[in-house]
């Protein structure tokens, strides 16, 4: 039985093996950079902001999962694994798992807004 909680996470089906592309990599290393200096530009709103550093933060944390041959089609998974794949002290990767909960909870928001507003009761 191994110990590497990758291997572990892929055994259980949580993560997928899948080699790494260079092509691959390198779009998602320049998104994620691109995002995080956009999030930058006070001109944008907070929402606009926080959803482009979220998106940055998602690139680069599936850039070093990509690195380590493995996918997944979990947000927050590939946000915990951070702690494996980039050495990211627990207190770090639990930020991006607050962030993507606020995601959720704002994109949530923003259906309800719309339905309410199209199909009012």
């Amino acid at each position: 039985m191994t110990s590497d909680p990758l291997e572990n996470l892929a055994r259980t089906g949580q993560l997928k093996h899948e080699p790494p592309a260079q092509a691959e990599l390198n779009g998602l290393f320049l998104s994620g950079q691109r995002r995080l200096g956009d999030a930058e530009q006070e001109s944008l709103s907070l929402e606009s902001r926080f959803d482009l550093a979220y998106n940055a933060a998602h690139a680069l944390a599936l850039t070093a999962l990509r690195l380590q041959g493995y996918r997944s089609e979990s947000r927050y998974l590939i946000f915990q694994c951070l702690k494996h794949t980039a050495d990211l002290p627990n207190v770090q990767w639990r930020v991006l798992d607050q962030a993507h909960r606020k995601r959720i909870w704002l994109s949530t928001k923003a259906i309800w807004k719309l339905t309410n507003r199209w199909w009012p009761r």
